[in-house]
């Protein structure tokens, strides 16, 4: 049991010291492939005959046929009625415009029109030879403790009414939300998708040698706090019911913990590794040693009622859950490299997701299910973003010749797409990768986005 446990400590600390989770490749002659399994593997796709590792796409790609995507031209002077706040609310929406990559929002220095005179009305003409195409208004009062913010928006080709009206009410500390909020509202009243704004990120980051820290922070790098006690390692966190789940290391192995538990054990068995929690609806999905190797389980969220999902010679890693139709995506390097394959929530139904690349990881997915998009680390020269529709295995690289790139997470609405880059901290892009924005400064590994 101790040689068992000194390989699979050692297997943990490697990852760590890799920052993502890092598989030894199987020899190429293994008989992995042909080994028993818990659930079924389907073959490739039909009428998808990638031969595997075949290349990643070694180059982003602009397609020049395709039709320009014109950004919708909006203007978001600051809110009338307080001047700090004013300036500080319309500058939280300018931001939540400027990262989601479907807005251009227009330089306060070109306006033409007088918004102070205005008030919460508009005059289209000097707004319109600005070029804008939406107008944002707004108005705080402050009575006694407390704000009243007055929000409007103006589709200039819908004439001077507000298309768009809401009011809020509360402490003047709940400002920011107020201003994702409405940024929300404008985005489902212009595209019909209420947008991501106001989400979380929360993320690992090396502190020293010997500790990791988990953090969480707004979408877009405000209010960075630590949610982990500080003490030792603590990784791999993810976004479930009660707050942050994540993993902490110990002695005798690692355990799954959340906040509120003062990092008290939630899933754990003796003397193993339990890590990479996964939670969707009522039960978790985590990576464990418990028997032997590292395979995928789930659990009911109190950690009770364990569920063997994956039994293979190979090493089974970083499961992630909410793919469509529920399917479970992890990493396994059962066919001889690091790939991404999938499994239905039972365990059964195993089939590959990767076809080129020869060290693929960190899955994550895009919550609508339609879209079919799974986001991954790839190797290829370095390492850098990638996402693949699992349908069609369309590729697109979002990141290249800039460092390393790594740990994807998709926002709840999928338009934007986080990760971290040795250019400086977390970057948020679009999901063809560009307009890249750096909102969290500094060291970071395996990011989940809230849902």
């Amino acid at each position: 049991m101790k040689t068992r446990i000194t390989s699979a400590l050692a297997f943990v600390l490697a990852l760590a010291a890799s920052v993502a989770v890092v598989l030894p490749p199987l020899g190429t002659t293994s008989t992995a492939q042909e080994a028993p399994q818990r659930g079924s593997e389907a073959p490739p796709p039909e009428g998808a005959p990638v031969p595997p590792d075949e290349m990643l796409p070694n180059q982003v790609v602009i397609d020049v046929t395709a039709p320009e995507r014109a950004l919708y031209r909006i203007a978001v002077p600051n809110l009338l009625g307080d001047a700090e706040m004013g300036n500080s609310g319309a500058e939280v929406m300018r931001t939540d415009f400027r990262l989601v990559s479907l807005f251009e929002v227009l330089d306060a220095r070109s306006f033409l029109a007088d918004p102070a005179a205005e008030g919460l009305g508009i005059t289209a003409a000097p707004w319109s030879s600005v070029g804008a195409q939406g107008v944002i208004k707004g108005q705080i009062t402050r009575t006694g403790g407390q704000i009243r913010v007055e929000m409007r928006l103006y589709e200039l080709a819908r004439g001077t009414t507000a298309t768009l009206s809401r009011t809020y009410n509360g402490a003047p500390g709940e400002l920011r939300n107020f201003m994702h909020d409405f940024a929300n509202l404008v985005m489902e009243q212009l595209t019909g998708r209420r947008g991501a704004f106001g989400t979380r990120i929360t993320f690992a980051r090396r502190v020293r040698e010997g500790r990791k820290d988990v953090y969480v922070a707004s979408f877009d790098g405000n209010s960075v706090s630590r949610v982990s006690s500080g003490r030792g390692v603590a990784m791999l966190p993810a976004f479930g019911p009660g707050g942050i789940w994540y993993s902490v290391l110990t002695d005798n192995g690692m355990f799954i913990t959340r906040t509120g538990m003062e990092e008290r054990a939630l899933i754990d068995a003796p003397e193993s590794i339990n890590m990479g929690v996964s939670v969707c609806g009522s039960r978790a999905y985590f990576t464990s040693t418990r028997d032997g190797n590292a395979e995928i389980y789930s659990s009911a969220l109190d950690g009770t009622d364990v569920r063997r999902l994956t039994d293979h010679p190979g090493i089974d890693v970083s499961p992630a859950c909410g793919g469509p139709g529920g399917l479970i995506a992890f990493v396994s390097n059962r066919h001889g490299s690091p790939q991404v394959f999938a499994m239905d929530s039972n365990g059964g139904g195993v089939r590959r997701l990767t076809f080129r690349g020869s060290y693929n990881q960190t899955p994550a997915w895009c919550p609508i299910g339609e879209e079919r998009l799974l986001a991954f680390t790839g190797r290829a020269a370095g390492l850098d973003v990638f996402t693949v529709n699992i349908e069609t295995q369309q590729y697109t690289r979002l990141t290249q010749g800039q460092g390393v790139n790594k740990d994807p997470a998709f926002s709840p609405d999928c338009r934007m797409v986080a990760f971290y880059s040795t250019r400086g901290g977390i970057f948020i892009a679009s999901p063809e990768g560009l307009n890249q924005q750096l909102v969290v400064p500094g060291v970071a590994e395996t990011l989940r986005w809230s849902r």
